[in-house]
């Protein structure tokens, strides 16, 4: 089934694209068992891992459907994932419905599912934003120079998407529908958005990723490229939702809930 959530009188449900486990050493940079493990054991599995997920999140705007991400599409490959456009045929639309995409960043499991089987775009009649900063960064040499191709589908996408004229470049916070608002974000990658739909709900794409990092804000990941501009952040994002009373949700945080204020730091309360 999939979740949703009321953003004051705008609906929005999010698409689980697949699952993954992964390494406390993966999603806490430097992780010290002696120092995080208290923390971090109640929340590993048998094999000592973290739960996590792939997730996109289809808003129903008064503007038409917005997506935010797409999933790893056709660049799943062994991964578990891949399934945003089933999710989205569960909620009964179709690729051509979707108005507008906010593109939180280029890594490949937001990015992949952006282009069809023929790396076409996917969404073909929807207008696709990305900060400019971002778009940058994936079009310069130091992204085609990632490891393991690791630029590939950003650079796949955002060819396809210019080449179509679908692309839409912005240098900061901009109201992209009706009620939904792109923020600049920035640190798990140069130009990471963030989210706010019409003052219910804050989806953070990757600023924080693990209900760990609410009060914890300082514990950055390994995929974080500039860890001390994320916590930044992270921080400024907690405190938006705490003092607007915003439901805070995210790409691979599997859970969402509000934010309250514990003295100079935040608890997250599950729904």
């Amino acid at each position: 089934m999939v979740e949703s959530f009321d953003a004051g009188g705008v609906a929005c449900h999010v698409l689980v694209d697949g699952g993954r486990t992964v390494s406390p050493r993966f999603v806490f940079r430097g992780y010290d068992d002696d120092v995080q493990g208290p923390f971090v054991r109640p929340y590993l599995d048998a094999e000592g891992k973290l739960a996590g997920r792939f997730a996109a999140l289809l808003i129903e705007s008064a503007d038409g459907h917005v997506l935010i991400d797409a999933g790893l599409g056709p660049f799943a490959g062994p991964l578990d994932g891949g399934r945003v456009r089933q999710e989205l045929e569960i909620l009964g639309v179709q690729p051509w419905d979707i108005r507008t995409v906010i593109i939180t960043h280029g890594h490949a499991d937001h990015v992949g599912g952006l282009l069809g089987p023929r790396k076409e775009p996917a969404f073909p009649d929807a207008r696709h934003v990305i900060h400019r900063a971002e778009a940058d960064f994936w079009a310069s040499e130091d992204a085609g120079e990632l490891p393991d191709d690791a630029g590939g589908p950003a650079i796949a996408a955002l060819h396809a998407l210019l080449q179509a004229d679908l692309l839409d470049v912005i240098g900061g916070d901009l109201e992209v529908a009706a009620g939904v608002r792109a923020i600049e974000a920035p640190g798990h990658t140069p130009g990471h958005l963030a989210v706010v739909v019409n003052d219910g709900l804050l989806w953070a794409g990757d600023a924080v990723i693990s209900q760990l990092n609410v009060p914890h804000p300082e514990w950055v990941s390994a995929a974080d490229m500039d860890g001390a501009a994320n916590e930044a952040t992270r921080r400024a994002l907690l405190a938006r939702a705490a003092d607007h009373g915003l439901v805070l949700a995210a790409s691979h945080l599997p859970v969402a809930g509000s934010i309250v204020r514990d003295g100079d730091g935040y608890v997250l309360v599950e729904r």
